[in-house]
């Protein structure tokens, strides 16, 4: 009965996405709401661009701090 729901509730979301997907391309109303829409997505995806490279960034922190953590630890164990 899983797989039955599942595979409805995929198909109910496929075809709203896709009435709204028609929609936004082809009717007037949706490409006023796409021209309006627009500008927004596009600084969002900047902004999720600039978390994903801080992101990397903080990563190759924690690993150099990790590393020389390590490094200390061990010179000072070998004394």
């Amino acid at each position: 009965m899983r797989d039955r729901t599942a595979v409805l509730i995929g198909l109910v979301a496929g075809a709203v996405a896709g009435g709204v997907a028609g929609w936004l391309m082809l009717t007037d109303d949706g490409r006023r709401v796409r021209a309006r829409l627009e500008p927004r997505l596009q600084d969002l995806a900047a902004q999720a661009m600039a978390l994903s490279a801080s992101a990397k960034r903080l990563q190759v922190a924690a690993r150099d701090g990790a590393r020389t953590a390590r490094d200390v630890a061990s010179r000072s164990a070998t004394r």
